[in-house]
């Protein structure tokens, strides 16, 4: 027999629950992310706009952001990470670390950083170096 305590209990805890469903945000859909929407922030390397950082529909995570490097510049030393990420250079010659190789990559290049491998990204160029980073997080099995 359930008692008073036992239904106070059980409707604390469905309350609960709902509240954590409520506060999720919904996945984002189909969209277009305009290039004037985020501004730049200027960083002691150059420059970073923040698209996007949310679920999807099939994604833990989407994230989106634009960094700028100044000549001779990294945004940060050789890491690796659980997620996966693409660099599309948009603009000026940029030096990508992996593994202990180093490749160069100009505009219109993709660099491919595979989950937990040892990277990074330098402006070897003369001229500030624009890319796009796109990275995801998949849902835990």
């Amino acid at each position: 027999m359930m008692t008073r305590r036992d239904l106070t209990v059980a409707l604390v805890g469905v309350a609960f629950g709902a509240a954590v469903m409520a506060a999720q945000k919904a996945p984002i859909h189909s969209t277009v992310f305009d290039w004037d929407a985020a501004a730049p922030k200027p960083n002691e390397w150059g420059a970073v706009r923040q698209v996007v950082r949310e679920r999807t529909p099939t994604l833990d995570e989407l994230e989106i952001h634009i960094s700028t490097l100044k000549p001779g510049q990294s945004p940060h030393a050789p890491h690796k990470h659980e997620h996966e990420e693409l660099l599309i250079v948009k603009e000026g010659t940029l030096e990508t670390f992996q593994n202990g190789a180093t490749r160069r990559a100009g505009p219109g290049a993709i660099i491919f950083q595979a989950s937990n491998e040892l990277h990074n990204v330098t402006n070897v160029g003369t001229a500030p170096a624009t890319y796009y980073v796109i990275g995801w997080e998949s849902p835990k099995k």
